[in-house]
C-alpha cells in the first residue's frame, strides 16, 4: 500500500524513509560479531540513525574506542545509515570522563553559597566568626553588613567588612574573627563563599571548555575526520548545565570583572539578594541582572563554541539539556528548564547554540493517563525553540524511553511518541540498543538479547514513528498564539508557572510557541494584526503572571498593544519593572500603568479564564469538537508545499472522542480526508460544512488532510468505508457476546478455557499465546460488515480468522474487520496475543547471578505487568 497523499517525495507505506534514531551503547568489551548483530537489528528494524555512545567504554578517547568507532561507521556508510557521535564518556556533556575538571583548579566547578547572622544594635565590639570554607577549595569573596528598615535590606547602606583572611579552616572558636560595633537598628551580616567542586567543570571558563573541544572534538577529527560529511553527520550532547547543590549559586571564572564590564557596576554588595528575596525588593533588578548575565554567559562560553566548532567542520550540534520537572528532597516542585541547580538556567539562552529543539522523555516522567508539569510542557520548549529560532525543518528532537524499564511496551511507546508529535516533536533518538546483556542499565533495549517477545512486532512501532517523522518536518507550523517564557524575570520576582498556562490551552486545543524575552523584544514584529517571527504568524500573546518586567520588554508590549494585538496576562499584574537605565524608574511605572488600560491588554484571575477571554478577544483554537470526549484531544497544525496537514491525537485512555471537528487556523485549506498511520487506511469522513465527522477512540492518532495534498494517482485509493477502529458505536445494528467458556489457549502443555490473567498463571512469564474458538454464522445481509472487537488486550493482538490474517494492533481499539474472510457456518479464530517482557525480566535467572548492587534496580526496572486476552469479545454487525 502507497502513501502518496502526505509527502512529497511519496513513499511506500511499508517502508518509509527511516528517520528513526537510537542510541547505540559500546563498552569496549563486546566483539565484532555482537556489534554487528546488535547494528543489523536496529537497522533491520526501522533505524536510519545511531547515535554512538560509551556507556560506558573502558577505553573512551583510546585506541579501542576509535577502532570500534571506525567499525560501525564503515558499517554506517556500507548501509546509508546517518550516524552522531555521543560528546561524553556518560553524561553530563562537559568533562570527558572527568578529566577536565583535573587538568587546572581554575576549572573545577565554581559557586557561592550564603551565610548571615543578624543583630539589634547598638552592640560594641562584637566578634564575628567567618563561616569555615574547608580550604582550600572554599573561600570568602566578601563579607558585608547591611542595615534592616521594616522588613527589607539597604543593600545601597551595606558596610563593606575586612577579611583577615579569605579562607577560616576552623570549624569552632573565632580565629580570624572580624571584630565589629553594631550600630543602632536591625542588621543583618552576609558571608559569600565561594566553593570549588571536581564533580563538574566551571563552564564560564573558556579554557575548560577549550579543553574539552580539544580532548573531544579535535580527537574526534584527527581519527575520525574522514567521516564528516558522510555517514557522521554531528555530536550529540547530554545534559551540559551547572550542577549546583540546592542552596548554591554558579559563580565561575572572573565573574565579577565580566559582570561588572557588562552591567556597570560591582556585583558584589548585592549578592545576598540571590538569597533573601523576601527581604530584598529593592534589589529586583540586580537579581535580574545577574541571571540574565549568568545564564547569557553560560551559552556563550560552553554552547556556542561547541556549536561553531561543528558548523564549521559541516557537523550538526545537536542533543538535550536537563528540562523535566524536579523532585528535590524537601520544598516546592520545580522545572529544571528555568533553574541552575541540575537545569541550564534559561532553556532558551542555550537552545539558540544547538541545530535541533531537544528534550529528554525518561525514566516514567510522563505515563499514559496521569497528568504532570512534564505532560503539559516538556515537548513545547524543544518545537518551541525550533520554530522561533528558524532551525532548518523546524527539527525538533527527544531522547526517548531511557529508563522507563522493560514494563515499556509498543503501545505506550505510540502513546508517549503521539503525545510528543501533537506539540511539534518530530526527530525521535530512542534509548537504547544495547549489544551487552545481561544489563541492568537504564532499559530498556528492544531486543534484550532475544528476550523479548514484542520484538517481531518493533518495526511496526519504527515504520508507525517514521511515517510521523517525515510528514511532519518542513512547511510551517501554525499556532494561535505565543506564550512568553519569563526567564530571567522568574529569578527577579514571583511568577506562575508556565506549565499551568500550558494546561489550559492545551486542553482548549489553542496551539502556541513559548517565547523567550530576548526573541520577543527584538524578533517579533507586528504585521497587519499579526505577531510575525521568521515564517512564523501569531495572533496574540499571553504572559503568564509575573511580578515584574524590564524596561525593554515594557516597550515591546506597548508597541504590540498600540498594533491591536491582544496582550492577555493571566494570574498576576506586573507592578514593577527591573533593569531601566538610571533616572527611567518612574517613568516607566508610569508607562506600565498606561500599559495596563490599553484596550488590547487583558487581564484574568487564574488561567481557566483564559479560552473565554481569548475568544473574546477574536482568536479561536485550532480545533473545535460538537460532540462529546474533547478533553484529550490535542491537534498540530502544518502546512507544506502541497498543502495543510493535521495530527489529531486522542490521549485519553478511556474516552471516545466523537462528533464534529473542525479545523480553525487552516492557513490555506480545509481538511477532507483522514489518514491513519499505524495501519495505512484512508477515507472520507461524512461532511457537515466545513466540520468532519470522526469517532476517535484512545490511543489512536490520526492525520487529516486535502484533496490538494493528494498526487492525482492517489485519489483512487481513498475509500468511503471507515476503518474498525474508528467504526461508532451509533453504527452498531447488533452485538453477539463471545462466550468466555468457548475460547481455549494452552499453557504450560496443558489446554485451558476462559479468559485468565496471566499473572495469576504465572507472573513471569512474558511471550505469546494463541487464543481459539469457533463461530457458527449465517449468511450476512448485502452491505452489512461484520467487526471483531476483542475488548481489553494486554498488549498485542494478531488475529487470523479462517486461515486468512485479518491484522494486528499494538495499540487499543482492538476492533478488526472480518466482512471478507467470514462464511457461512462454522468459522475458527484465532488470536495471538503477546505481553511485555518485563515478567520475565523479574525473575530471569542471567539476572539473578548479577551482584547484588546491580539487582537492587532489577525491581525498578522490571515490574511485572498483567497479560493476556481479557475481553469481553464480541461480534458487531454494522451498517
Amino acid at each position: 500500500m502507497y502513501n502518496k497523499a502526505l509527502t512529497k517525495p511519496a513513499f511506500p507505506f511499508d517502508r518509509p524513509p527511516r528517520h528513526l534514531g537510537a542510541l547505540f551503547w559500546l563498552h569496549g568489551t563486546e566483539s565484532e560479531a555482537e556489534l554487528r548483530q546488535t547494528f543489523d537489528s536496529a537497522i533491520g528494524a526501522g533505524i536510519g540513525e545511531l547515535t554512538l555512545e560509551s556507556r560506558p567504554h573502558w577505553d573512551f578517547l583510546g585506541p579501542k574506542w576509535w577502532k570500534d568507532l571506525k567499525l560501525i561507521l564503515s558499517w554506517c556508510q556500507e548501509s546509508g545509515v546517518d550516524a552522531y557521535l555521543f560528546d561524553e564518556k556518560w553524561y553530563p556533556s562537559g568533562v570527558a570522563g572527568n578529566t577536565i575538571q583535573h587538568m587546572d583548579p581554575d576549572f573545577l566547578r565554581s559557586s557561592i553559597r550564603l551565610q548571615y547572622i543578624r543583630y539589634r544594635g547598638p552592640i560594641a565590639r562584637v566578634s564575628l566568626m567567618p563561616p569555615w570554607t574547608s580550604a582550600p577549595r572554599s573561600t570568602i569573596l566578601s563579607a558585608y553588613a547591611y542595615p534592616i528598615e521594616e522588613g527589607v535590606i539597604d543593600y545601597e547602606r551595606g558596610e563593606a567588612l575586612e577579611l583577615s583572611r579569605p579562607d577560616s579552616p576552623h570549624m569552632h572558636g573565632i580565629m580570624h574573627a572580624i571584630d565589629w560595633s553594631v550600630p543602632p537598628g536591625d542588621w543583618i551580616v552576609c558571608f559569600i563563599v565561594e566553593d570549588r567542586s571536581d564533580n563538574y567543570i566551571d563552564p564560564l571558563h573558556p579554557g575548560a571548555v577549550e579543553a574539552f573541544r580539544e580532548r573531544v572534538y579535535e580527537s574526534s577529527k584527527t581519527e575520525l575526520g574522514h567521516f564528516f560529511g558522510g555517514p557522521l553527520k554531528g555530536f550529540f550532547f547530554d545534559e551540559p548545565l551547572y550542577y549546583n547543590d540546592e542552596q548554591q549559586i554558579p559563580w565561575g571564572h572572573e565573574l565579577r570583572r565580566r559582570f561588572a564590564e557588562a552591567k556597570g557596576y560591582d556585583p558584589m554588595r548585592w549578592l545576598p539578594a540571590l538569597w533573601l528575596a523576601k527581604e530584598s525588593a529593592g534589589a529586583a533588578s540586580f537579581v535580574y541582572d545577574y541571571y540574565e548575565f549568568l545564564n547569557s554567559q553560560y551559552a556563550e562560553t560552553y554552547c556556542r563554541p561547541l556549536y561553531e566548532w561543528c558548523e564549521r567542520n559541516g557537523l550538526k550540534y545537536i542533543g538535550h539539556w536537563y528540562e523535566h520537572e524536579a523532585c528535590p528532597a524537601h520544598g516546592e516542585r520545580y522545572m529544571f528548564h528555568n533553574r541552575t541547580g541540575e537545569g541550564p538556567g534559561d532553556f532558551f539562552k542555550v537552545a539558540k547554540y544547538a541545530h535541533e529543539g531537544g528534550i529528554d522523555v525518561v525514566g516514567n516522567q510522563v505515563i499514559p493517563g496521569f497528568r504532570n508539569r512534564d505532560y503539559w510542557g516538556l515537548p513545547k520548549l524543544g518545537s518551541s525553540a525550533a520554530h522561533i529560532y528558524g532551525l532548518e525543518g523546524d527539527l525538533a528532537l527527544s531522547e526517548s524511553f531511557g529508563a522507563y524499564g522493560w514494563h515499556l511496551g509498543l503501545r505506550m511507546m505510540k502513546w508517549l511518541t503521539d503525545w510528543q508529535v501533537a506539540k511539534g516533536i518530530n526527530h525521535f533518538i530512542l534509548h537504547a540498543f544495547n549489544p551487552k546483556w545481561p544489563d541492568l542499565d537504564c532499559p530498556p533495549y528492544y531486543y534484550d538479547g532475544g528476550c523479548n517477545p514484542q520484538w517481531r512486532y518493533f518495526s511496526d512501532y519504527s515504520n508507525y514513528a517514521n511515517r510521523l517523522q517525515s510528514i511532519f518536518r518542513g512547511g510551517r507550523h501554525v499556532a494561535s498564539l505565543l506564550l512568553f517564557y519569563p526567564g530571567s524575570l522568574a529569578y527577579a520576582g514571583a511568577s506562575t508557572p508556565i506549565e499551568d498556562i500550558q494546561q489550559v490551552l492545551c486542553e482548549h486545543q489553542y496551539d502556541y510557541d513559548l517565547i523567550p524575552e530576548e526573541a520577543l523584544v527584538h524578533g517579533v514584529q507586528t504585521e497587519d494584526g499579526f505577531l510575525a517571527m521568521g515564517k512564523e504568524k501569531y495572533r496574540g500573546l499571553v504572559i503568564p503572571g509575573i511580578s515584574c518586567l524590564s524596561a525593554s520588554l515594557l516597550h515591546k508590549l506597548v508597541a504590540i498593544a498600540e498594533a491591536g494585538i491582544p496582550v492577555l496576562v493571566a494570574d498576576r499584574y506586573p507592578k514593577r519593572i527591573v533593569s531601566a537605565e538610571r533616572g527611567q524608574e518612574k517613568k516607566c511605572e508610569a508607562v506600565l500603568v498606561e500599559l495596563l488600560r490599553m484596550s488590547s491588554v487583558g487581564f484574568v484571575d487564574c488561567a481557566a479564564e483564559l479560552p473565554v477571554a481569548l475568544s473574546k478577544a477574536g482568536i479561536e483554537s485550532q480545533l473545535l469538537l460538537d460532540g462529546s470526549g474533547g478533553e484529550g484531544v490535542r491537534v498540530l497544525h502544518r502546512v507544506g508545499d502541497a498543502g495543510p496537514i493535521w495530527f489529531i491525537s486522542n490521549e485519553s485512555l478511556t474516552e471516545t472522542a466523537e462528533g464534529w471537528f473542525r479545523m480553525t487556523d487552516v492557513g490555506g485549506g480545509r481538511p477532507t480526508l483522514a489518514w491513519e498511520p499505524l495501519t495505512g487506511e484512508r477515507w472520507r469522513p461524512a461532511a457537515r460544512g466545513e466540520d468532519l465527522w470522526l469517532s476517535l477512540p484512545p490511543y489512536r492518532s490520526l492525520v487529516l488532510t486535502t484533496d490538494s495534498v493528494l498526487l492525482p494517482e492517489g485519489a483512487n485509493a481513498i475509500g468511503r468505508t471507515v476503518p474498525a477502529a474508528y467504526r461508532s458505536g451509533v453504527d452498531v445494528l447488533r452485538r453477539q457476546r463471545v462466550s468466555e467458556e468457548t475460547i481455549s489457549f494452552e499453557w504450560s502443555g496443558a489446554n485451558r478455557a476462559g479468559l485468565v490473567p496471566w499473572l495469576e498463571l504465572d507472573p513471569s512469564f512474558s511471550g505469546t499465546v494463541i487464543y481459539r474458538w469457533d463461530v457458527e454464522l449465517e449468511a450476512s445481509n448485502e452491505g452489512e460488515r461484520l467487526l471483531l472487537d476483542l475488548g481489553q488486550v494486554e498488549e498485542i493482538a494478531e488475529v487470523v480468522v479462517n486461515g486468512i490474517e485479518i491484522g494486528r494492533s499494538i495499540a487499543p481499539p482492538y476492533r478488526f474487520d472480518m466482512t471478507l474472510a467470514l462464511r457461512a457456518g462454522s468459522n475458527e479464530f484465532q488470536v495471538r496475543v503477546t505481553n511485555v517482557v518485563s515478567n520475565r525480566m523479574s525473575r530471569e535467572p542471567v539476572l539473578e547471578r548479577l551482584p547484588e548492587a546491580a539487582k537492587a534496580v532489577q525491581s525498578v526496572y522490571a515490574v511485572p505487568k498483567e497479560g493476556g486476552l481479557f475481553g469481553p469479545v464480541s461480534l458487531e454487525w454494522l451498517r
